[in-house]
Formats: C-alpha cells, sequence, structure tokens
C-alpha cells in the first residue's frame, strides 16, 4: 500500500474519533445540546452509523475474498453487526445501547484480528493496528458515558 493511501486510511480514521470524542465529552459535561441534538444521542446515533460501516467491510471482503475465506461467516456476521446496531437505536435504555455497542465493537474487532491472522481480511497489515487503536478509543468514550448512566 502506498504512502499516499496509508496516511489516508490513518487521517479518516482518526477524524471519525472526532464525533465519538465530542458527543461524549458534552455529555459527561452535562451539554443539553449540541447542534439541536442531545450529545447521547449523537453518541448513540454515531455508533450505531460506525459499527454498521465496519460490519460493511466483512461484507465486502466476502464479495472480493479468496477462495479459502469462509465467505458465508463473513455475510452473516456482517448482516448480524448491522442489526445489533439497529437495535442499539430501537431500545429506551442509553446503557443497553452504549453496552451492546461497545460488545458489538469489541466482537468486530475480534473476528477482524482473527481474519488478520489469517492474511484472510487485509494484505494491509497495518489496518488491525489502526482498528485497535481506533476501536479502544470508542470503547473508552462509550464507556465513560456508560458508566456515567449507570452510577
Amino acid at each position: 500500500m502506498n504512502t499516499a493511501k496509508n496516511k489516508l486510511i490513518y487521517t479518516l480514521g482518526f477524524l471519525g474519533l472526532i464525533p465519538f470524542i465530542v458527543s461524549s465529552l458534552a455529555e459527561l459535561m452535562q451539554v443539553e445540546s449540541l447542534f439541536g441534538i442531545q450529545p447521547l444521542k449523537l453518541l448513540i446515533t454515531y455508533g450505531a452509523i460506525i459499527l454498521t460501516f465496519l460490519g460493511g467491510v466483512l461484507w465486502g471482503r466476502a464479495l472480493h475474498r479468496a477462495e479459502s475465506e469462509p465467505a458465508n461467516a463473513l455475510l452473516v456476521l456482517s448482516n448480524a453487526f448491522a442489526i445489533l446496531a439497529w437495535l442499539t437505536l430501537l431500545l429506551d435504555s442509553s446503557a443497553w445501547s452504549l453496552g451492546l455497542q461497545m460488545a458489538g465493537f469489541a466482537t468486530l474487532l475480534f473476528f477482524e484480528q482473527k481474519l488478520a491472522r489469517s492474511s484472510a481480511m487485509t494484505s494491509y497489515m497495518g489496518y488491525y493496528r489502526i482498528r485497535l487503536i481506533l476501536t479502544s478509543a470508542v470503547i473508552v468514550c462509550e464507556l465513560l458515558v456508560f458508566g456515567n448512566h449507570i452510577l
């Protein structure tokens, strides 16, 4: 992978953390609204979108898989993460929504790590490293808000 593409991947990945960080901090600081929307709602909605997006990576991988990869499992997992993300938008409990999203992000990372070890996920070895960093940051943001809501 060329350096320009590598830089773009990192830039977009870290820019994608901004809504998590801003909405989490606003929620923790008890800001009533950001752009007319409650910070908690922004956090949960954005989390659901990103969880679905990342699940879509598995779908894309299944479409472009090598013959040795488990395409059917990737397709099912991709849809499972999308349904989980959607469910987090329907729940009346923000603690459950955040808890399920954190579990979803961690589980998705686990499956991607398994695929990366088998060289099935991507030929770009830095992908898993950046996913680990970004997912950890997302889980910390959601965990702080989660802790604030259950304590």
